[in-house]
């Protein structure tokens, strides 16, 4: 019995005949081919060598032949969402980022709780709660979380120890060994204690969540960009970019130009994912390798309920498309993927585990330094911002409002009062 007619066959057999079936194996017998859709990432952490091609060995035991389309992350999505609204798809299982859902997923793709129910997921409460948050909608689960890249604090242990300053334990203690760590070498070096990937909202929100745990757009698309908490966000990177702790390229940077600056010893800490780590380290690069450490970024010494600051999270989900005809397969391989063993195996493989479990494998261990630091940011971590259709021209005009405050326009309640305004209308609930 192939795939294709599995469903056929399921639909003659009782619910709960249908549900021993899947349950008493864990496999769906002799299928066909299970396409996948996602990045070269995706495959190379679920065929590598290192931590084994879990992947295959699925596809073996189900007599299945895997297909992989891999592109860029731009063009998975619209791949991805164009084949979901087609009357059929032959997508059977599709890699969505975190950034790319919007409200439109129930009309797109499979919700999943029957299938939880049916044929669970192993240890699937371990799994963060703010992911599978922003996977629902209207209360059905729509994806399961796969891969993630959570911000860090990153620091040139070298430039601290030369300059006096010990690793900040709180927020507070951050800003100020930033100014500190501010400063120019005898050669001329203009050394900048403080770096940051990007000024979009889910990067400067991360300032207002490790004061006071504070958002700037909620996963039920309540906009707060105006409150108390991101105006004192904005206000503080914009007292940092005036003062020069944050380079005057600022205003230019990509996350290329951060790599390039902490390599360089001109930068003394930056806010970027834990897996940058990598390359402020990478010895044919970095002119300062293995002297930086990554730690879960402080919280405000006021900040209760939290170790760390809740940071944001970025993340990588499995999805099923509604108008697929492979379903059944297409849960027993997620199903598979994220098993706590197999999420250790990607992991070794180069993945980021979404298990905060995964963290205390000797595995894991072995290959990730920062396995303990990483564990506790992702334990309470969460996506920065919902998706929604016009996300991107939010962002725009977040940074236009912003930029206006850096360059001293208009002040951060202006540019916040501002930005509230303009962005309201284009979310979905509007």
């Amino acid at each position: 019995m192939n795939a294709r007619t599995h469903k056929m066959v399921g639909e003659l057999l009782t619910g709960v005949m249908a549900a021993a079936l899947i349950a008493s194996t864990g496999t769906i017998a002799n299928a066909e081919e299970l396409s996948i859709i996602g990045h070269a990432v995706h495959q190379k952490v679920s065929t590598g060598e290192a931590g084994g091609n879990f992947a295959g060995e699925w596809a073996e035991a189900n007599s299945a032949e895997l297909n992989w389309l891999t592109f860029n992350v731009q063009d998975i999505h619209e791949r991805l969402y164009r084949e979901a609204n087609l009357s059929s798809t032959t997508i059977d299982v599709g890699f969505a980022a975190n950034r790319y859902f919007n409200p439109q997923f129930p009309a797109m793709f499979e919700p999943l709780d029957d299938y939880l129910a049916r044929a669970p997921i192993e240890d699937f409460d371990e799994l963060p709660k703010g992911m599978l948050d922003a996977l629902t909608f209207d209360g059905k689960l729509y994806g399961i979380p796969f891969r993630h890249a959570t911000a860090a604090l990153h620091i040139n242990t070298a430039i601290l120890e030369e300059q006096g300053v010990p690793v900040p334990q709180t927020f507070e203690e951050l800003l100020d060994a930033a100014r500190k760590l501010t400063f120019k070498r005898d050669d001329g070096t203009q050394v900048h204690g403080l770096l940051l990937d990007f000024r979009s909202p889910a990067i400067l929100t991360d300032f207002a969540r490790a004061a006071s745990n504070g958002d700037f757009l909620t996963p039920d698309f309540q906009l707060k960009a105006n409150s108390p908490a991101m105006v004192k966000a904005v206000e503080t990177v914009a007292e940092l970019f005036n003062e020069g702790v944050l380079p005057e390229a600022f205003l230019n940077f990509k996350t290329e130009d951060v790599i390039t600056y902490m390599q360089q010893g001109r930068g003394a800490m930056a806010i970027s994912p834990f897996g940058r780590y990598r390359n402020f380290n990478n010895p044919e690069q970095s002119q300062f390798a293995g002297k930086f450490e990554a730690v879960a970024v402080p919280k405000s010494e006021s900040l209760e309920g939290f170790d760390v600051a809740p940071i944001r999270v970025e993340f990588w989900a499995l999805v099923i498309p509604k108008n697929s005809d492979n379903k059944e397969q297409a849960w027993d391989y997620i199903r598979n993927a994220v098993s706590p063993e197999n999420t250790i195996r990607a992991a070794v493989n180069g993945n980021g585990p979404v298990r905060p479990s995964a963290y205390n494998d000797q595995r894991v261990k072995d290959l990730v330094p920062y396995a303990p630091a990483e564990q506790a940011a992702l334990s309470v971590a969460r996506p920065p911002m919902p998706g929604f259709s016009e996300s991107a021209r939010a962002e725009d005009i977040f940074i236009e409002e912003v930029d206006k405050l850096f360059l001293g326009l208009q002040t951060a309640q202006e540019a916040m009062d501002s930005a509230q305004a303009r962005i309201e209308p284009l979310l979905p609930s509007n």
